[in-house]
């Protein structure tokens, strides 16, 4: 092999790398977007099923209604992991046992994935036969709890009224928003306006103690990589303190503040608006975390596992330059640094694009204002095409050195606005992952293309 080899063989992987890495993502994406797209139950929909209007129109049909609130556990996908709900409308004298959801969505969608990164994705809502729904998710080992609501029989009349005129073709498609028009929102929004708006006259003025980000990073700890992935997303106003009406965008959180509402009875006395409560089926998996964890592990991970092999390598490549010895392991120190160096660049490039994109493009408003762009900065995928030539041929060196220390500058003043809190965004678990690299390198590379290699 003769000397030039290793430069070949690095050019080389790095290329295959920033190829690989670009399809990683992209195909990891569009499998992501097509196994979010399973049924909700397998089951027939429940349309033409419910008994005619008309055999419900007077006061003692209309007090014969059953509702409850049907809450279903976490599942195993991560888009399983935020839960789901349903109103359940039951009437066993004419045959009517329904539940109407508002997480229909489907992959066939014109551009689907692009239309949900924009926030235009179409949701829509339909009703299912309870027994075969409540079948599925005991069959998927999801927890299930049902509680009956002390609703009168005009509220009751209504509410079978509006699900039935919101499942039409012309009326059950909606544009879903994450946290604040989404399949739980909506069952919010049915409930309150069946009560008058009891719902958000008790929760619109109570503040919680929870965030969006707190309850999506809570939600899929589990979910290591997607967990990392709505972090990085989200800007400061996913930071915001949630109302205890905001809070319902999470099914498991509507549950529990169901428990507390109060509503006046048949004499004008309060009454409990959960009537009774009963687990339908206890999963077999673990609980739900309670809170989210501050330094997951895989953000740890991140940052060492990066930095050990720059470490090492950049260690010996500028040890062996100093003392003009050990040729060989120089120039394979510098493929490796140049393989690593080209793969953090463009990953993290890739990564800040996407955030600039939804800056500029979505109207999902909880990405605007993010700071992790001096984190994950689009310029890095010119430094993933720079910096493995300046360390592997000297070419571009001094262009190099500026992206690297640019680089490493915008990660070193988002450490320190994290550190003080002056964005508002919680920003310190991503910057632990990610700035350490970044400054590192931007010491490493003018460090390893400043300094002779041609010693004898």
């Amino acid at each position: 092999m003769t000397q030039n080899d290793p430069m070949k063989a690095a050019r080389g992987a790095v290329y295959v790398m920033v190829f690989a890495v670009t399809l990683t993502l992209a195909a990891s994406s569009r499998a992501q977007a097509s196994s979010a797209v399973k049924p909700a139950a397998p089951v027939h929909s429940a349309q033409g099923s419910s008994a005619p209007p008309s055999a419900l129109g007077d006061t003692i049909a209309a007090r014969r209604l059953r509702v409850t609130l049907l809450t279903f556990g976490q599942g195993s996908e991560v888009f399983e992991r935020f839960g789901h709900n349903a109103i359940r409308i039951a009437d066993p004298m004419v045959g009517l046992d329904v539940a109407w959801n508002w997480g229909m969505f489907s992959f066939d969608e014109p551009n689907f994935l692009g239309r949900f990164l924009r926030g235009t994705s179409q949701y829509w809502m339909a009703g299912f036969e309870t027994i075969p729904l409540l079948a599925y998710y005991q069959q998927n080992d999801r927890q299930t709890v049902e509680q009956e609501l002390n609703l009168g029989g005009a509220q009751k009349l209504a509410l079978y009224q509006f699900v039935r005129w919101n499942e039409q073709e012309a009326h059950k498609y909606y544009h879903y928003d994450y946290f604040r028009d989404n399949c739980s929102t909506r069952v919010r929004d049915a409930l309150d306006q069946a009560l008058g708006g009891a719902l958000k006259r008790a929760w619109a003025d109570s503040l919680s103690d929870h965030s969006y980000r707190g309850e999506a990073l809570r939600l899929t700890e589990e979910a290591r990589l997607s967990r990392l992935g709505i972090d990085v997303a989200l800007g400061p106003l996913a930071d915001t303190r949630m109302t205890a009406w905001d809070e319902a965008y999470v099914p498991m959180r509507l549950r529990d503040r169901m428990r507390g509402v109060m509503v006046p009875g048949p004499g004008g006395a309060p009454i409990r608006l959960v009537a009774s409560e009963r687990v339908v089926y206890a999963a077999a998996r673990a609980p739900e975390a309670v809170a989210p964890n501050a330094l997951p592990g895989l953000y740890v991970a991140l940052a060492l596992g990066s930095l050990a092999p720059l470490a090492f390598f950049g260690g010996l490549a500028f040890m062996s330059a100093l003392r003009g010895r050990w040729r060989v392991a120089q120039r394979w120190s510098r493929v490796v640094i140049a393989v690593v160096a080209a793969t953090w660049y463009a990953v993290t490039g890739l990564v800040g694009l996407l955030v600039a994109a939804m800056e500029l493009f979505s109207a999902h408003v909880f990405w605007y204002g993010n700071w992790n762009v001096l984190l994950l900065s689009p310029i890095g995928l010119g430094a993933a095409w720079l910096v493995p030539r300046a360390l592997t041929t000297g070419r571009a060196a001094s262009a190099a050195r500026w992206l690297a220390g640019f680089l490493g500058a915008c990660a070193a003043v988002a450490l320190g606005l994290s550190m003080a809190g002056a964005t508002g965004q919680s920003t310190g678990a991503v910057a632990i992952a990610f700035a350490p690299t970044m400054m590192y390198l931007a010491l490493l590379v003018p460090a390893l293309t400043l300094i002779r290699t041609d010693a004898p």
